[in-house]
């Protein structure tokens, strides 16, 4: 096989198999089920063979829209070889373990094929050479995620998540549309290459790079969950754990962060889209924190998380040196390994206790041995505990912050790992050392099926060991390893760990769960969970603002139709005059 064909069958691999899901279903369900797993292990061994290809960049492209300039095109570098190896090898973990989770449920076969769909089209996203086909592929991702959040249709709470996945994301998709038009009528190209080179040289002014930055990082926004369009993630928990995981570790939320490095050197020159975006994503991790903090439910616990170190990568980003990219590619697979192995551990816990609540658990360790090992090693990850991947990765965020001199943000992101380790430690506690509830004690909980805990020993031991793949990641990105004042990042990190880890111990284990009692007893302590459980207003803003009177509009529409077809049509004629009437005039 050719390297210009692995360039193409790597993402359309796992599309061209979707029509084989439901025609296999009907002759063997099981046949099914592993013909998925095969199919995204295929892939993502074609995408593991991209490392082994050259020469690296490169570009291949098919006439598509000629009389437009546009073309199919397909672009391989470093930063989307790397994007497509964590798409595909977490993509089919997730599968395998789905062959568990799942089990029987009605509605497989559309369950897979959107899986497939997913991984495919997040791929494709990854692997494009201009804005139109990324854009294509972005919202494919996006309508594949509102339907994987609303899989269980039959749950009006799930219907209402996956509606709103679909519309707050589609605010910031809005902007991106916006954006690469405005590039496009500007410079006469959207291609990612030519882009590159007119910033280079200094041939467009850089206003128009400025203006178009801005507008496609409103799609980075909603699609990454950031400050102010993260309103639509922490309700994503709806959908199968599973589809979670995928959706925080593997695709979606890090399409915001790759589209961000891949036009960073397009808009990086700009001074102003530097500075939003590192502001946005500073302030999205410091208000998802303690979000994080106060939640009882165990996915929302993890959601909240994914919108902060999202926001970390996009504040290393801001930062504006190759040390700052480096260090947001490097934080995205570390939180792609340990929020899917995070979110994998706790589909365990759900799946066989059935509740998401924290309140109703504990002490599971007992009874979920490898289930508690893979959750207390993504929580050592998370946290920031050495030598597991998220101390390492955190650490060249902080080392970025200092070699830019920003001493304010370096603190604020140390303030941010101080939470980090406070929630992340609260919930291993709370779930599986705390004594347990009497209804778990009723329950007698069991340890998850084989080819649910095969995957979380995987994931453990990629959270453990792949620091070690630090300087290899910053060779396929073309990065030079910068750790900056290496002391002084380590010995910070441990204090905000230690900071962080503190507190629970004293509040969770020393004497049992003291947390009931402490906020009982302190009218501050309840008025601050009040505020963080209601995700500070937000969602009841955005309804009083926007939902509520679209619902009125939407009613009054409804009112008009009588079912009388002369009314009817009299109220529309009279409609379309006065749009004429607006137009003329």
């Amino acid at each position: 096989m050719t390297v210009q064909l692995l360039d193409w069958v790597v993402w359309a691999t796992p599309l061209i198999a979707i029509p084989f899901i439901p025609l296999i279903g009907r002759l063997d369900k099981t046949a099914r089920n592993y013909f998925v797993v095969a199919v995204s292990f295929t892939t993502a061994l074609i995408a593991v063979s991209l490392l082994l290809t050259s020469p690296l960049p490169r570009e291949s492209s098919f006439p598509w829209l000629s009389t437009y300039g546009f073309v199919l095109q397909v672009r391989v570098d470093g930063l989307s070889i790397f994007l497509a190896l964590i798409v595909n090898l977490l993509g089919a973990l997730i599968v395998l373990y789905s062959l568990g989770y799942m089990g029987t449920q009605p509605g497989l076969d559309r369950y897979y094929a959107l899986i497939l769909l997913f991984i495919g089209s997040m791929t494709g996203l990854v692997m494009a050479g201009n804005f139109l086909q990324l854009y294509i592929f972005w919202e494919m991702v996006g309508i594949c995620s509102s339907f994987l959040i609303a899989f269980w249709y039959d749950r009006p709470q799930a219907i209402r998540a996956g509606l709103k996945a679909f519309l707050v994301t589609r605010v910031g998709d809005i902007g991106l549309l916006i954006g690469l038009v405005y590039l496009y009528v500007n410079t006469g190209s959207i291609s990612f290459a030519a882009l590159e080179s007119m910033a280079g040289n200094g041939s467009v002014p850089s206003t128009v790079f400025t203006i178009g930055g801005l507008l496609i990082f409103a799609g980075a926004i909603g699609k990454s969950a950031q400050f102010p369009l993260h309103v639509w993630l922490p309700d994503a928990m709806e959908g199968p754990s599973t589809v979670s995981a995928l959706i925080h570790a593997a695709t979606m939320v890090n399409a915001g962060i790759y589209l961000v490095a891949r036009t960073y050197p397009i808009f990086s020159t700009s001074p102003t889209w530097l500075t939003t975006v590192g502001a946005v994503g500073i302030t999205s991790a410091l208000l998802a924190a303690p979000l994080a903090m106060a939640a009882y439910d165990l996915k929302r616990v993890l959601a909240y998380s994914t919108i902060s170190q999202l926001g970390l990568m996009f504040a290393a980003l801001g930062v504006g040196t190759s040390q700052g990219l480096f260090s947001s590619q490097f934080h995205l697979m570390s939180q792609g390994a340990f929020k899917a192995l995070g979110f994998l551990a706790a589909g365990s816990v759900i799946h066989i206790i059935e509740t998401r609540d924290m309140n109703q658990m504990g002490g599971l360790r007992r009874w979920m041995p490898l289930t508690f090992i893979a959750f207390a090693f993504s929580t050592f990850a998370m946290a920031g505990v050495p030598p597991f991947i998220g101390f390492w990765s955190k650490d060249q965020i902080l080392a970025a912050s200092l070699e830019a001199g920003n001493l304010v943000l370096f603190f604020l992101i140390l303030l941010v790992s101080v939470m980090t380790a406070f929630y992340s430690f609260r919930a291993l506690f709370r779930v599986f050392i705390v004594k347990p509830t009497s209804e778990i004690e009723r329950k007698k909980p069991y340890e998850s099926p084989r080819i649910m805990t095969v995957p979380l020993i995987m994931l453990s031991g990629a959270v453990l060991l792949l620091f070690v793949l630090e300087g290899s990641v910053a060779n396929l990105l073309g990065a030079s390893l910068e750790t900056g004042p290496a002391p002084a990042v380590f010995a910070s990190s441990l204090l905000a760990l230690l900071l962080g880890l503190v507190p629970v111990y004293v509040v969770y284990w020393r004497n049992g769960d003291r947390s009931g009692q402490l906020i009982a007893q302190h009218s501050t302590l309840r008025f601050a969970q009040r505020v963080l459980l209601e995700g500070y207003g937000f969602d009841r803003f955005y309804e009083i603002v926007f939902v509520h009177p679209g619902q009125l509009v939407a009613a009054k529409i409804r009112n008009l139709q009588t079912g009388i077809l002369g009314i009817n049509l009299w109220a529309l004629l009279l409609f379309l005059a006065a749009v004429l009437a607006v137009f003329l005039i």
